[in-house]
């Protein structure tokens, strides 16, 4: 009866190891998402589960992340040419800023475009994502757009629909300054 408990309790953790879905970011991809019924057409719903403040590194359940939990500190907006550590990003997210993420396959002439975006707007955060799903990736708390190819007009729309005060925005208004980073290259200074 022993043996057989043994080897019951052995089969459990093997199955549940050998079936726990991981939660990296390859996971959830956009058929796992539906879409937002209001503002930019193509804007996928991200669902959250969580946004608490935690330390340590959180295993996103997409890439970039829209939500969930983050770091206490929050990423100061403004235009990065490299890549931020993604739960200072999560909590500007919070606060109502909108995380444009671009692949290093874009031109000059998008990244000019999102510097003016990032320089214009006090809740704008722009940087560098080597794993970026397509090229450009405009993220706010719980929404994301994904674009093969730029679009400056529907980027602007999408700011104004879900960035600052926006209808998913956990704490609107609250600052995307006064944490931690430095643009364009000094994303950990305080």
């Amino acid at each position: 009866m022993r043996r057989l408990a043994s080897v019951l309790i052995v089969a459990c953790l093997l199955g549940a190891a050998c079936g726990a879905k991981s939660t990296s970011g390859a996971d959830l991809g956009t058929a796992d998402l539906k879409p937002a019924t209001e503002g930019v057409p193509g804007t996928l719903i991200v669902p959250v589960s969580g946004r608490n403040h935690v330390s340590g590194h959180v295993n996103y359940p997409t890439s970039p992340p829209a939500g969930e939990n983050h770091n206490p500190v929050w990423q100061n907006c403004g235009f990065y040419t490299v890549s931020l550590t993604n739960e200072y990003a999560v909590h500007s997210l919070e606060h109502g800023a909108v995380w444009i993420t671009y692949s290093g396959a874009v031109d000059q002439t998008v990244k000019t475009d999102l510097a003016a975006k990032a320089k214009a707007s006090n809740y704008v955060l722009v940087s560098l994502y080597p794993d970026n799903p397509t090229p450009i990736v405009v993220t706010a708390w719980a929404r994301q757009l994904r674009m093969a190819t730029y679009d400056s007009a529907l980027v602007n729309k999408f700011i104004d629909v879900y960035g600052v005060k926006g209808p998913t925005v956990p704490e609107k208004g609250s600052p995307c300054r006064g944490g931690i980073g430095v643009p364009p290259d000094r994303p950990l200074a305080t």
